[in-house]
């Protein structure tokens, strides 16, 4: 695992939604910082971009959640050609929802085995430094997001503030939606406030919503196959003991 410290701010030029889930409260300790990021798409990352994130984090892994027609027809951008480690873990195409508290348990339910190997995978050595994205690097990565660090222990309402942090990149956001679906010559669809606006209480309604059918992310992570020693090593990874 290749550890890395940052010295000075990262400025993104292509990335709206790109931060680093250290810092946080942990069982035991601390999140551990620069190893795991979260994104929007790293297609949208320009030249210096893709620079900043393979010479100054020293990236070895980009998971991307993104489904096999998004990736076909969107691209993986500059770091396709990076000595970066790429592992898909489609988390699309689920059931629908009445909400998207719905839509995102529908993501643990359907796609739980993909997450559950995709949380596997972070706790092997090599993977570190990663980060994972999806389209905009609101949803399903918010979900993923959220299992990663509700199994190290980060409090539901830290969890929740990093999903509602999104926010300040919606206006952005919303403008590479109408662009997407303009190219993939989608039907249009009127993106309305507060419909995809990530708010706080949805991600802390998901997280009751774990509790009440697995009793926590860990009862949820077993009931996919995980186990006590992968999620022991996720922690050694993730986590700087107090």
């Amino acid at each position: 695992m290749r550890f890395w410290r940052r010295r000075r701010p990262l400025a993104f030029t292509g990335l709206v939604n790109f931060r680093d889930l250290g810092g946080k409260p942990a069982d035991g300790g601390t999140v551990r910082s620069g190893v795991l990021f979260r994104s929007d798409s790293l297609a949208y990352a320009t030249p210096g971009d893709a620079d900043r994130l393979v010479r100054d984090l020293g990236l070895s892994t980009v998971i991307d959640l993104r489904g096999e027609y998004e990736v076909s027809q969107l691209g993986r951008g500059l770091l396709a050609d990076a000595p970066v480690d790429y592992y898909p873990a489609p988390i699309a195409d689920v059931s629908g929802a009445e909400d998207l508290v719905g839509h995102y348990v529908a993501m643990l339910t359907e796609k739980g085995p993909v997450l559950a190997a995709t949380v596997r995978h972070l706790s092997c050595a090599g993977t570190l430094p990663a980060v994972f994205h999806c389209e905009a690097g609101c949803d399903r990565t918010g979900v993923l997001a959220a299992v990663v660090l509700g199994l190290l222990g980060v409090p539901d309402d830290t969890i929740a503030a990093d999903y509602a942090a999104t926010a300040a990149a919606m206006p952005t956001i919303h403008e590479r939606v109408a662009v997407v679906v303009d190219r993939l010559g989608l039907p249009p669809r009127p993106v309305t406030l507060p419909a995809w606006e990530p708010d706080a209480a949805l991600m802390t309604r998901m997280l009751d919503v774990v509790r009440e059918r697995w009793g926590d992310m860990a009862g949820w992570a077993k009931s996919y196959g995980l186990t006590c020693d992968d999620l022991t090593a996720l922690r050694k990874n993730l986590v700087v003991p107090a």
